[in-house]
């Protein structure tokens, strides 16, 4: 009977406790974070991020090839236009209108901006849409958007043009 009682109970602990990690993971984020102050949601483009941003000098793209990312930032849309220099690539100009921009946030503890892809895009475009998360600094006396790398180590740094 004690072996009975011993059971249950504990087969009642783990159904709670999946039920309430369960119903907290359910949620999706956007009903998460909407009621959260620490965040705040942007329909139209920050002005902190409007403007022309272009990181200074060349960095290695590929094996021969440098490039020169510059950033659009419009109240609407952006666009982002990439700089070759060495080997055959051409530039390319990428623009992504407000149906392709899934979201703009600003998370205040941490006064990074976020802007991440969304909507329907052709399959040349999703190669260059990423999550940016940018914060305002400055660098060598000088206003500056820090861009956080997704997968490396290494910020870096967009100057207004």
């Amino acid at each position: 009977m004690k072996i009975k009682h011993l059971v249950a109970a504990v087969s009642v602990c783990f159904g709670v406790a999946g039920m309430a990690t369960t119903i907290s993971a359910a949620q999706p984020a956007s009903a998460v974070t909407t009621s959260n102050k620490n965040f705040r949601k942007y329909k139209t483009m920050p002005k902190a991020l409007r403007g022309t941003w272009q990181t200074k000098g060349y960095t290695k793209y590929r094996k021969g090839i440098k490039s020169n990312a510059t950033y659009k930032f419009n109240k609407n849309s952006y666009t982002l236009v990439m700089k070759f220099k060495g080997g055959s690539v051409k530039s390319k100009t990428i623009h992504f209108p407000k149906s392709q921009i899934g979201g703009m946030w600003y998370e205040k503890q941490r006064k990074v901006y976020d802007v991440f892809p969304g909507g329907k895009m052709s399959d040349a475009k999703k190669a260059y849409a990423s999550y940016l998360t940018l914060k305002p600094v400055r660098r060598n006396g000088k206003r500056a958007l820090a861009l956080y790398p997704i997968g490396g180590t290494k910020m870096t740094y967009f100057y207004r043009k």
